[in-house]
């Protein structure tokens, strides 16, 4: 657009000395071509470096060293074709619209305006205001006089913001998913065993630590149900655990949760209900465990907190023990510590560790508090870093369109900038005109952005909490995020206004008369 601006009276003169339309579209297209090829000779080796950094970031979330970043052949393929048919479709229509220009109308051409100022309505909207500076009107004027290429420069500037705002909510959804999942868990240490052991056997084994204040064994088991049609679900994943459990504390979405006297009762997790949409509460489903088939009445829903949405139920560990004859069998223990242990929680869990399998037991692994939220946070930061990249990327395009579009506008002002310092403007009040409008633009990206990100953070908080948990987050709206934006999108206007308004700034009357 800027080139096809600045060189308008070029393209009159090439068709007045017998140049047809499809030459100089051509013309133009070609260079569009050269300039994504020299693009794509930059940015192909920036991805091989940004992706190994990238990949060795990631990594150290999960203690996972790369060998470094490879690019498949069908990426590249696909880098390559969007390098050269997104600017090529990009610059077709300002070229198409530049070369259909007359000889006459491209010789006569003194920039935008054509002296149609205040036939529309925001023009003589914008008349009417009170109160502000010429200076400013003249920027308020000047940010709707190209009202299309202001719309394509607000997308990637709305869409950047919307993202970096989005991202901010998604992240306070996820910490509050985080909080859930250490306010499920009430116990200090964990302890999965790689088998089954008798609780008699393994609770007298933990006693000899000493620091610990109470103990409770959990039993896990596998039971498919059986559909009334006969078709079978995925393995469901089923916890036996005391009705009176202090070790767990489940955020319940429907219904109650487990009481003593319960016998054939279940407590879903939230997840179950993606692949059996049909169960509700008060629903009686039959599961088979251990190639038995019993009838469970579904009393409750609880909010899903493992990674993955991994569906499970909740029964009573002596209901379970009767109908599996596990009796007094645990494949878990979780334990809570004395206010006055002599050890910390992470000296007790090794203590454990190493006392468990010096006494013959198969440790699977050992977990604390400190380690679950470590863990979940960390998974949770490679979510946002990719978000937040990619929403940065994105503003970063916006401000390039953004100093383009200014560059533009100073160009096809520039009799009206000569105009302007012939009667006294000085450098100063020309370069504070476009810095405004810039400002301006800017301003109007954040609103229009803010406006957005709230439904946009609500819907993308969703799909991660389904992709992850197969449930929704919680919806938490940040808005420090929104604050932020605005400060950083005033800075991007700035900076990305302040060369074009320099230059327009910088512009003499002799310079302005001499301008082709």
């Amino acid at each position: 657009s800027a080139l096809m601006s600045q060189q308008t009276r070029q393209i009159g003169v090439m068709k007045a000395v017998g140049a047809k339309r499809a030459q100089v579209t051509r013309m133009y297209l070609s260079a569009v071509v050269i300039y994504s090829l020299l693009a794509l000779a930059t940015a192909i080796p920036l991805t091989m470096l940004l992706a190994t950094a990238l990949e060795r970031f990631l990594g150290g979330f999960i203690n996972l060293t790369t060998p470094g970043y490879v690019m498949p052949t069908n990426v590249l393929l696909v880098q390559v074709g969007i390098g050269l048919m997104i600017p090529l479709l990009a610059a077709l229509w300002p070229v198409i619209r530049g070369t259909a220009i007359s000889v006459r109308e491209a010789i006569s051409d003194y920039g935008v305006g054509k002296g149609q100022y205040g036939s529309s309505r925001l023009d003589r909207l914008m008349a009417m205001l009170q109160g502000l500076s010429q200076p400013v009107k003249i920027s308020l004027r000047n940010t709707f006089r190209s009202r299309a290429r202001l719309i394509l420069t607000l997308i990637t500037l709305v869409m950047g913001g919307m993202i970096f705002m989005t991202v901010g909510s998604v992240r306070s959804s996820l910490q509050g998913r985080v909080e859930e999942v250490l306010a499920y868990n009430k116990f200090d240490i964990q302890v999965v065993f790689g088998r089954a052991y008798r609780s008699n056997k393994i609770e007298p084994a933990l006693r000899a630590i000493p620091g610990i204040a109470a103990i409770e064994s959990w039993a896990n088991g596998s039971a498919i149900r059986i559909r009334p049609d006969g078709t079978e679900s995925d393995p469901i994943s089923v916890t036996a655990l005391p009705a009176d459990s202090t070790m767990v504390g489940p955020t319940m979405v429907s219904g109650r949760w487990l009481v003593p006297s319960d016998q054939n009762a279940i407590v879903l997790s939230q997840s179950v209900l993606t692949d059996e949409p049909d169960i509700a509460l008060g629903s009686q489903v039959t599961l088979s465990i251990d190639d038995k088939e019993r009838l469970w009445t579904v009393v409750g829903f609880a909010q899903t907190t493992e990674f993955g949405g991994s569906v499970s139920g909740y029964v009573t560990d002596r209901y379970f023990a009767e109908i599996t004859n596990r009796v007094d069998e645990a494949s878990r223990v979780l334990i809570t510590l004395a206010p006055d242990a002599p050890y910390s929680i992470d000296e007790t869990a090794e203590l454990l560790e190493t006392h468990l399998e010096e006494a013959g037991f198969v440790v699977g692994r050992v977990n604390t508090v400190a380690r679950i939220r470590s863990f979940t946070s960390s998974f949770f930061n490679i979510i946002v870093s990719l978000l937040l990249v990619m929403g940065i990327l994105i503003a970063s395009v916006g401000a390039l369109g953004l100093a383009g579009t200014m560059s533009t506008n100073v160009l096809e002002r520039t009799r009206e900038i000569g105009v302007m310092r012939a009667i006294g403007a000085t450098d100063d009040a020309v370069l504070r005109i476009v810095l405004v409008e810039g400002v301006l633009i800017g301003v109007l990206s954040w609103l229009v952005g803010a406006a957005i990100a709230y439904p946009a953070g609500y819907a993308m908080s969703n799909a991660v909490g389904l992709a992850l948990f197969q449930s929704p987050l919680t919806y938490v709206f940040s808005g420090n995020g929104v604050t932020q934006w605005l400060v950083i999108v005033l800075f991007l206007a700035v900076i990305a206004s302040y060369l074009p308004a320099r230059n327009a700034s910088r512009l003499t009357v002799r310079e302005v008369l001499a301008y082709e």
